[in-house]
């Protein structure tokens, strides 16, 4: 699922429901991170094989850019009859990692200042999921050597019933919260699952669980057996429930308020590989090993050092020094794929580049229940004068695909638009903004809307891409925009408090199935919809594309709900569908491309080997 130097590849994997029913001697120097100004600018091309996709060369839609349509085979595979599954054995790669067990502490560099520490709360991967995912298990997760498979993690075995409603989870027996504090049983899950659904609480990245489980339902069986019920048979069940924030937490919890959850590592703690041991804002992160973890002999090393370094310049000089020895995150598009494929030539191969493509999307949030943009016609106005190829190219060097609402190509394909001539992706551009300066002369506006602030971040490819919607805007005599540019955390609340009046931030999905966006973006009570914008059609859309478990049914139901959000009215504008970098030592081993950025967190699987020998193909190889 990785594309490695590959500038033009458009990362399309649609509903995957694949429930493969199965049952984890280094320097312990600190590196200083030199503070040293690098400028790259250097693009390099290098063709490579790569398994399935075929490009097709299409017809030219820009002037003097020819737009390639990427083709990627996805295997459709039918949610299997109900069964037990087991987990797995200990894996022969486990021996080999614990041979080579990094005694110290192992440097790595994040982008950003963790923000919020709730995983169920917050919906940041760099700020909240990167920091915190390590220190907490799932029920399930997705399989970190074998991303598209589904696997137990403190469920040991797991059924559902013949009518598809009902799952029982039986758990590990023996499981550790950290430092001693008593074992993990029903009684802590079943807190977990009932905080995630908890009313009118927000959740960003969690919310999906409220569609389709009742607050209160779960049953704790027995001290290890646990009985989820749902409100109705639905295949997008497991698969949400293996992503990484829907992490489990001791009930012991239960008397720590929302504030200093999310404030205060040292008041929360989980099963994990890792413990939290301290934060220095604006400096590093650290974890110790959990000796106790119940995969040992996970982890691999003694502990974990992050730097938190926002500037990329500063990020390439000390992988280039060796300070460091990868990217934590482990993908972002703080990491911009240009620069790790050039950090690979600098360090003659040291440090490898490793890029997803279309795992991210930038859009434009709109405040609605409020002026300007509680009147529909100018936020249609907005998605329409957007001029999404120019946006791309000069906010992502050409990485990625025109932005679409759902994953590039599974109901939506932003180079057919173009040559259909699809209102918001017209090749010829002026008819689109005709059609908004219409709109903004009909709401009052006929020389654009004067003094509007986006609330954006203040480095990396967001500030980029906030820039390029200003400068376009402001030239095309839309509005007269300035960037209110903020770090990540700030950037977050003010939008969840209200106090701007449009948003941007890259996005990374969790899975490449559209409900992921549904459930991010349209859902109410939710972090990315923050002001409850919603449309009965939408509404009912998204019962229904849940209850569907045909996939075809499932995917015209989508197409529906895709084509009223194509009027253009929603709080949202979909700006770009980007790529994500990483960079990790060739002597870090047994990293797997995850189907998305936020998969994947825990770093329990991950080893050091000073015997390993350099690629010799360019990118990352595990």
């Amino acid at each position: 699922m990785t594309s490695l130097w590959n500038k033009k590849a458009v990362f399309y994997a649609p509903l995957i429901f694949i429930l493969l029913f199965a049952v984890a001697c280094g320097s312990s120097a600190e590196p200083v991170i030199v503070e040293k100004e690098v400028i790259v600018e250097v693009i390099k091309e290098v063709a490579v094989i790569k398994e399935v996709i075929k490009e097709v060369p299409k017809e030219v839609i820009v002037e003097k850019e020819v737009i390639k349509e990427v083709y990627r085979d996805v295997m459709v595979i039918a949610t299997p009859a109900p069964a037990p599954v087991e987990a797995k054995g200990r894996a022969a790669w486990e021996d080999i990692a614990a041979g080579k067990h990094y005694r110290g502490v192992f440097p790595l560099m994040a982008i950003r200042n963790p923000g919020f520490w709730d995983v169920h709360y917050g919906g940041s991967l760099n700020t909240v999921l990167t920091p915190s995912s390590p220190r907490f298990n799932g029920l399930v997760e997705y399989n970190p050597v074998n991303p598209t498979e589904i696997i137990g993690d403190l469920a040991k075995t797991w059924e559902v019933n013949d009518a598809g409603d009902v799952y029982t989870f039986r758990l590990h027996e023996g499981v550790q919260w950290s430092k001693g504090r008593g074992e993990v049983t029903s009684a802590d899950i079943k807190f977990t699952l009932d905080r995630i659904t908890m009313p009118d609480a927000l959740r960003a990245r969690t919310g999906y669980l409220r569609t389709v489980h009742e607050h209160g339902a779960a049953e704790a069986v027995d001290k290890y057996t646990i009985k989820v019920p749902l409100m109705f048979p639905t295949a997008t069940f497991i698969p949400n429930m293996a992503t990484d924030y829907f992490k489990m937490y001791p009930k012991a919890l239960e008397t720590v308020s929302q504030d200093d959850f999310n404030c205060c590592p040292e008041k929360s703690y989980g099963s994990g590989p890792w413990i939290f041991k301290s934060w220095k804002k604006d400096n590093n992160f650290e974890f110790e090993r959990n000796d106790a973890y119940f995969k040992g002999p996970r982890p691999f090393f003694d502990g974990l050092k992050v730097y938190t370094v926002r500037d990329e310049a500063r990020r390439l000089a000390a992988w280039k020094a060796g300070q460091a020895f990868g990217s934590f995150l482990p993908w972002t598009s703080g990491n911009t794929p240009w620069n790790m494929e050039q950090l690979e030539i600098d360090t003659d191969g040291r440090m490898r580049a490793s890029i997803l493509d279309g795992v991210g999307i930038a859009f434009l949030w709109l405040r609605n229940d409020r002026p300007p943009f509680d009147n529909p016609d100018l936020r249609k106005a907005f998605y329409l004068a957007l001029n999404r190829p120019e946006f791309g190219k000069v906010a992502y060097r050409g990485f990625g695909v025109p932005g679409t609402f759902f994953s590039p190509g599974f109901v939506e394909d932003s180079t057919k638009f173009a040559k259909e001539g699809k209102p918001g992706y017209r090749t010829d551009k002026d008819v689109d903004l005709a059609e908004a300066k219409k709109l903004l002369a009909k709401a009052g506006f006929p020389d654009g809307i004067p003094n509007l602030k986006i609330n954006g971040l203040n480095a990396g490819s967001s500030m980029k891409a906030a820039e390029q919607v200003a400068a376009q805007f402001r030239r095309d005599g839309i509005a007269d925009i300035t960037l209110d540019a903020v770090d990540l955390a700030t950037m977050y609340v003010k939008m969840r408090d209200g106090n701007h009046s449009m948003s941007l931030v890259n996005t990374g999905i969790i899975i490449t199935d559209p409900g992921d966006i549904i459930n991010q973006f349209f859902l109410q009570d939710v972090l990315r919809n923050p002001h409850n914008w919603n449309d009965p059609r939408t509404d009912k859309l998204m019962v229904d594309q849940n209850m569907e478990q045909d996939p075809t049914k499932r995917r015209e139901l989508i197409k529906q709900f895709a084509d009223v959000l194509h009027e253009g009215e929603s709080h949202i504008v979909p700006l770009w569908w980007n790529s994500s970098g990483a960079t990790f030592d060739y002597r870090l081993r047994n990293w797997h491309a995850p189907m998305t950025v936020q998969l994947v967190h825990k770093w329990d699987h991950v080893y050091w080997d000073p015997d390993a020998k350099m690629p010799t193909t360019p990118g990352y190889h595990p």
